[in-house]
């Protein structure tokens, strides 16, 4: 091994300090982590608010922001029907007092009041709502169709002294058999999805079944709010099968802590075939989540 002179040893020892300096900041460049911040160059201060900048205030406290739009039949009182609709009520009077007869109602009693249901999707037919003022056991109402052009008055029986029906007149196979003769009548055997005025078309069925509807329709849809969730609502709509049989939602806000939500299937002829309804009881707070 050769010797080295005593004179170059401390040149000897920087040079090899200086290597071992370049070598440990190589290694240094390569082991560095990378940034790990989400967004570099914003600091992020924590916060104890669930939502910073909303501040929380119980929903029960404060009203609706707005008041719901709504679709709705118009009812006529008897002297606001027009010359032509009063005539084929007085037409068939007579036939009239005799279907209520059969389901148990006699309008001959001045307790009975009747207003027109304006449907439109039907101009070949009167729809009347018939109540009963109310007595010990509660009052009574019933719908009746009235034809234009024919003597066949049809009842369907809602709500009779205070006693509900063996089933709901909405779920009746008889209902149904009513509402889908008139619908052969007016639109044949077309799928609803070809009618414009579907909605119109669900509106006269739970009208016919002795629901005065409100249907909830925002138009256009609202901003940020919570009034639809506290609403427990949809907005209405048609959703339409491959076989072009349809199923047709819409929620009833007429009552002023309760939603109805309406469901109604009908098949590719047009016909209806089920209807449901469930009623969901409007809740006074939203649980907000992050």
């Amino acid at each position: 091994m050769p010797r080295i002179a005593p004179s170059l040893r401390p040149l000897l020892i920087a040079a090899i300090a200086g290597l071992a300096g370049q070598s440990q900041s190589v290694s240094a460049q390569r082991t560095e982590a990378p940034n790990q911040e989400l967004f570099p160059g914003y600091s992020a201060t924590s916060t104890k608010a669930a939502f910073p900048g909303v501040t929380a205030v119980p929903i029960k406290s404060t009203p609706l922001s707005t008041p719901p739009s709504v679709i709705s039949l118009e009812h006529l009182e008897p002297a606001q029907m027009s010359t032509l609709d009063y005539e084929v009520v007085s037409n068939l009077s007579a036939e009239l007092s005799k279907q209520a007869a059969l389901s148990g109602f006699d309008i001959s009693n001045p307790a009975w009041h009747y207003e027109q249901i304006v449907c439109p999707a039907f101009p070949d037919y009167l729809f009347l709502a018939f109540t009963h003022g109310a007595d010990a056991n509660g009052s009574s109402h019933f719908v009746a169709m009235l034809p234009r052009n024919s003597a066949q008055v049809r009842i369907v029986s809602t709500y009779a002294h205070g006693l509900l029906p063996f089933d709901a007149a909405w779920s009746r196979p008889g209902t149904h058999e009513v509402f889908n003769s008139m619908l052969r009548q007016e639109r044949g055997t077309a799928p609803l999805s070809s009618a414009p005025n579907w909605l119109v078309i669900a509106l006269c069925y739970a009208e016919l079944s002795g629901y005065s509807v409100q249907m909830l329709a925002y138009s256009p849809v609202p901003g940020p709010s919570l009034d639809v969730l506290r609403l427990h609502a949809n907005q209405p709509q048609m959703l339409i099968e491959a076989d072009k049989s349809a199923d047709v939602t819409f929620s009833d806000v007429s009552q002023p802590t309760i939603t109805t939500n309406w469901s109604l299937h009908f098949d590719r002829h047009g016909q209806i075939t089920s209807a449901s309804r469930s009623l969901v009881r409007q809740s006074p707070n939203i649980a907000l989540k992050p």
